[in-house]
């Protein structure tokens, strides 16, 4: 399988997905202009990864903002790569903030609640 890597705009974040290594990382600020766009190849790749994943898989987190519409792409993510779990493949999500950020911690734990997956926070 392929790696994702979309560059980072003002208003898009930096995608790196490395299927090699189990490893996804997105960073930056998410309020694309057109959302289902810019997450369709994100979403696309998530369901193709889980066919065949690695045993562990780590996904960082490192938004500094991101709209609504783009909160509802991050959770289908979530979702879709919740399914490892009770393949009993490891996930491990990792959701960092800026100190003091206490919106952004908030969404990380709303995320945490909604699809009753465990985060690690880390501020940076």
């Amino acid at each position: 399988m392929d790696n994702l890597s979309i560059f980072g705009t003002e208003d898009s974040p930096r995608v790196y997905f490395d299927a090699e290594n189990g490893m996804l990382e997105i960073t930056g600020r998410s309020l694309p202009e057109n959302i289902n766009v810019f997450y369709h190849p994100i979403i696309d790749w998530a369901l193709q990864y889980i066919k065949n994943p690695k045993p562990k898989t780590k996904i960082d987190f490192k938004l500094e903002y991101l709209n609504s519409a783009s909160s509802k792409k991050i959770l289908e993510l979530l979702v879709i790569l919740k399914q490892l779990l009770a393949m009993g493949y490891e996930l491990e999500i990792n959701w960092f903030h800026k100190f003091e950020d206490e919106d952004m911690f908030e969404e990380g734990k709303d995320f945490e609640t909604m699809t009753k997956l465990e985060f690690d926070y880390y501020e940076m």
